[in-house]
């Protein structure tokens, strides 16, 4: 039996081998495999063929009989390793035109190019899973909004689920801060805007103390929203956790501590190794933290990298608390990109949605560093955490335990 079959559906009487007779000659060898094709069996070795050369031989072996037995090959070579973006997406197109769906979607799980999450997105939305073809249609929508096929997609598959209607990014200008003479804080810069409010650097008038000023930009409407923010942030207070100075809900601002290298979206952006790696220096600190968040009761529901900031190389900080709530309460709708497919279909509010959020994150990171070894070896643990449900760490606690004995530390 083929390494792909093991993934199939038991069927009720013993499979023919794919691409053979269904009632194969007895004692008859299969026949030689050309050199390139044989040499798939060798992919990761010393030796073995480059990801071009694969490419090469699976694009000129499309729906020809020896197709099976190349992918069999490649397959079995790679067991137990991921396979690169373009290598799987081909691979799992191969599989779609002989009817193997299901092993296509566990091919395609850990890809992370545009074209591979819509396949999948599309092969998941057939076999009845929308949320999770619409989790995967909203990272595509993160890195490029006008991908081709994206946003039809995102609209259908929202109104599927009885969503409201697509998200909408705020306006540029949506909040002014007035720079009154009696205000308490001097603004120097906006550092970030997002769907509640913008954040600002500023300086303490009274105490000559630099902070992170977020002002909302409805304060009236999402003064309760505000005052929640602060007093969950305030609770959870300690290591790894933005700290709040002050609030003012009729004004519609919360001062919050300083962290002097920015978010690690900025880092992300720059593709700045030198402050996202080692990636275990800010990963088992910001899981810590989060494993704190969920001891608490709580579900941050945001984990995203514009929401983890630095307060030096060696320390992370989450924050915005805008939209946590209780395990068990209603989840709220979250960001483009990183809500899990179980949030989407309406679960309520689960530990197991922050370790989807820490699972992008560091798909993120991984991304941005390139592949070198030290990053890449985080890609199984990104994959575990936006994969299946049932095999993803129960709450951050758990993830931080796997790190620790996956990687012996």
């Amino acid at each position: 039996m083929g390494f792909f079959d093991r993934f199939r559906r038991a069927p009720e009487a013993p499979a023919a081998p794919v691409n053979e007779r269904s009632e194969p000659l007895a004692n008859v060898p299969a026949p030689e495999l050309p050199k390139e094709i044989a040499r798939l069996g060798k992919m990761g070795q010393q030796g073995g063929p480059s990801e071009q050369e694969v490419l090469a031989v699976l694009t000129s072996l499309r729906s020809s009989p020896l197709e099976g037995r190349a992918l069999d090959l490649l397959f079995s070579a790679t067991r137990g390793r991921e396979l690169p973006d373009a290598i799987a997406l081909t691979a799992a197109a191969m599989l779609v035109d002989r009817g193997e769906r299901t092993l296509a979607l566990k091919i395609l799980q850990p890809v992370r190019h545009p074209s591979g999450l819509l396949l999948r997105a599309d092969l998941s939305a057939d076999a009845g899973d929308v949320p999770t073809a619409l989790a995967c249609v909203e990272r595509v929508l993160l890195k490029d909004l006008d991908h081709p096929g994206a946003k039809e997609r995102h609209a259908r598959f929202r109104a599927e689920l009885g969503l409201a209607g697509p998200q909408k990014a705020v306006s540029a200008g949506a909040t002014m801060v007035a720079r009154e003479a009696d205000a308490p804080f001097e603004l120097l810069r906006e550092l970030a805007r997002g769907g509640a409010g913008a954040v600002y650097e500023a300086v303490d008038r009274e105490l000559l103390r630099r902070v992170a000023l977020k002002v909302y930009h409805h304060p009236e409407r999402d003064e309760a929203q505000l005052l929640h923010e602060a007093r969950v942030a305030t609770a959870l207070a300690g290591q790894g956790v933005v700290r709040i100075y002050d609030v003012d809900p009729e004004h519609g601002w919360i001062a919050l501590s300083w962290a002097k290298l920015g978010s690690f979206r900025e880092h992300v952006r720059a593709k700045d190794r030198g402050t996202l790696m080692p990636i275990e220096r800010w990963l088992f600190p910001l899981t810590a933290a989060l494993a704190r968040v969920h001891a608490g009761g709580w579900v941050h529901h945001d984990v995203k990298p514009a929401n983890v900031l630095l307060a030096d190389l060696d320390t992370p900080v989450l924050t915005d608390f805008g939209i946590a709530r209780r395990i068990g309460e209603p989840s709220p709708a979250g960001s483009l990109g990183y809500v899990s497919p179980e949030r989407l279909a309406g679960r309520m509010s689960d530990p197991r949605d922050d370790v989807y959020g820490l699972g992008r994150m560091l798909e993120d990171v991984i991304d941005a560093v390139g592949p070198v070894a030290d990053a890449l070896k985080f890609r199984p643990f990104a994959s575990v955490c936006t994969g299946p449900d049932v095999e993803r760490p129960a709450d951050a606690r758990a993830f931080y335990t796997r790190l620790r004995v996956e990687l012996r530390v």
